[in-house]
């Protein structure tokens, strides 16, 4: 009997209609534009300042980050994706800029190209020797100075089970200490660290921003007395900015 393909081959190819429609429902531009305040909120203070900077976006799915980035003016944005029907379902809704593309296939021999690549959700679908190849192209695509932006799960979020159990590709959760370990090992500099937790861009989320401080406040408190160090980030995804 004849082996079956790759796991990961399967599940991407229908990733639109067995997984992203299952979560969020079928996706629109006005779904994405909703998105704008809380990304603005989490990433506008990473983003280069010279609207004219070259910017990838790795596993950019229906292209809903790279229309966000256009959208705020950044003129020269390319995403790729591995799953054709992610980036047909973002091509049928206008955007531009995606194409189909392997990660690794597509950062080989790729000098010094751009000021900022972002992987968001992404690292987490490699293992880590995949994920220490993977650093190592997108460091040598970077421009002296450019800037990496990662989102992953955060190991020690109290609700990231849901998100990373929640994908059957995910290999890996991360941590404050454990992406400073695999960043500065793979030659980067400046390496720092953000929540997720809820952005406070209207009034539910102001809300939920100040109960969500007291959720923090409650848990540094428990994690002294368990073990003398109040410290942590305790979303469930977790930010990363580093410099080439």
């Amino acid at each position: 009997m004849a082996l079956m393909q790759n796991y990961k081959e399967v599940v991407y190819s229908n990733y639109v209609t067995a997984h992203n429609n299952n979560l969020y429902g079928v996706n629109t531009l006005l779904k994405i534009r909703k998105h704008f305040p809380s990304w603005a909120y989490y990433f506008g203070k990473h983003l280069p300042i010279d609207k004219a900077a070259r910017i990838l976006d790795l596993g950019c799915g229906d292209g809903n980050f790279v229309y966000w980035l256009a959208q705020r003016g950044f003129s020269k944005v390319t995403g790729i994706d591995v799953s054709a029907e992610q980036i047909q379902t973002g091509m049928e809704m206008g955007i531009s800029n995606i194409i189909v593309a392997d990660i690794s296939d597509f950062l080989q021999n790729r000098k010094d190209e751009f000021d900022f690549i972002s992987v968001r959700d992404v690292l987490e679908h490699f293992s880590k020797n995949e994920v220490f190849q993977l650093l190592g192209l997108i460091k040598n695509a970077l421009k002296p100075g450019g800037i990496l932006l990662a989102q992953v799960p955060n190991g020690q979020g109290l609700f990231y089970t849901s998100i990373f159990y929640g994908d059957v590709t995910h290999e890996w959760a991360y941590t404050r200490s454990s992406l400073h370990q695999v960043f500065s090992n793979c030659g980067f500099n400046k390496i720092s660290c953000f929540e997720m937790g809820p952005a406070p861009v209207n009034v539910s989320g102001f809300v939920r921003f100040l109960l969500w401080r007291y959720k923090v406040w409650v848990t540094r408190f428990w994690k002294f007395v368990e073990s003398g160090n109040h410290k942590g980030i305790f979303t469930s995804n977790i930010i990363a900015v580093a410099i080439k």
